[in-house]
């Protein structure tokens, strides 16, 4: 091996000896600082009586705080139980005020009851009152007739029942004792015939007297009660607008045949009705 060679072959063998980096840094960045560290302040632990007191104070804490909560349960339950009490008092007063309102309105039901049949009897009674009352004013005119067109120049009645008699006799041909005779107008008066039967032939034979002339007419007609003139001007209002429409119409007490058909005076409807008997037995 030559000079040369062995140089580098030493050459080699030192770098490879040699660290890779230089440890001088890092070995001065691990000695020792001489600049005085401080050292961290120390906890100082609690002393044994400080536990202890704190302890007694949790307790005491809890102790009160347990207490409170049940208290505050009692107020509750309490609460509760009142509530509960309240309600059960207003389902009751509510249940007694029902039965009270239900029992009034039983009251008031049987009252208006009372009512209602004591006002049915009363307007039967007045209705039965009422129909007694026209069966005695219709007995009490029984016998009697109007006469209108004659002219009445005297308030004697001797006078007028002699007048009367011979205007009977002269027009109808009637001798006919007339009881009573009293003036109601210019030209009418009020007669009473001795009986019905005497009624009853005047007015079966008046009909003579339309042939009198126009301006002297008389007419005849029964004395009517107040509520047999209603029902009889009720009638001819009938009858006039039956004629209107050119049907015959004939006029009888309180009913009317109209074209064959007769109709009567219902005091129930008050109106006029079909008579259904004659009807039937014509059928």
């Amino acid at each position: 091996m030559t000079e040369e060679g062995k140089y580098r072959k030493e050459s080699r063998s030192r770098k490879r000896s040699q660290p890779d980096h230089d440890t001088s840094l890092e070995d001065k960045a691990f000695q020792k600082s001489k600049v005085t560290s401080r050292s961290p302040t120390k906890i100082t632990p609690l002393k044994k009586q400080e536990m202890e007191d704190i302890k007694k104070l949790l307790a005491e804490m809890k102790r009160d705080l347990k207490k409170e909560m049940e208290e505050n349960k009692k107020e509750i339950r309490d609460g509760i139980y009142d509530l509960k009490k309240d309600l059960t008092d207003l389902r009751t007063e509510t249940r007694e005020n029902k039965e009270e309102i239900q029992n009034l309105r039983q009251e008031i039901e049987k009252k208006e009851e009372s009512w209602i049949k004591e006002k049915n009897e009363l307007r039967d009674k007045l209705a039965e009152m009422e129909e007694r009352l026209e069966t005695l004013e219709r007995d009490k005119r029984r016998n009697n007739l109007v006469i209108t067109g004659i002219k009445i120049n005297t308030d004697n009645e001797e006078i007028l029942k002699e007048a009367i008699q011979n205007m009977i006799e002269k027009e109808i041909g009637l001798q006919i004792e007339v009881t009573k005779a009293y003036k109601v107008g210019e030209k009418i008066c009020i007669i009473e015939t001795k009986n019905w039967n005497d009624k009853m032939e005047i007015l079966k034979k008046k009909s003579v007297l339309k042939n009198r002339p126009k301006g002297q007419e008389i007419y005849i007609n029964p004395d009517y009660t107040v509520k047999e003139r209603i029902i009889q001007k009720k009638i001819r209002e009938f009858a006039k607008k039956e004629r209107e429409h050119g049907i015959s119409v004939k006029v009888k007490f309180q009913k009317v045949e109209v074209e064959g058909k007769l109709w009567k005076w219902s005091k129930k409807d008050d109106k006029l009705i079909v008579d259904k008997i004659r009807e039937d037995s014509k059928n």
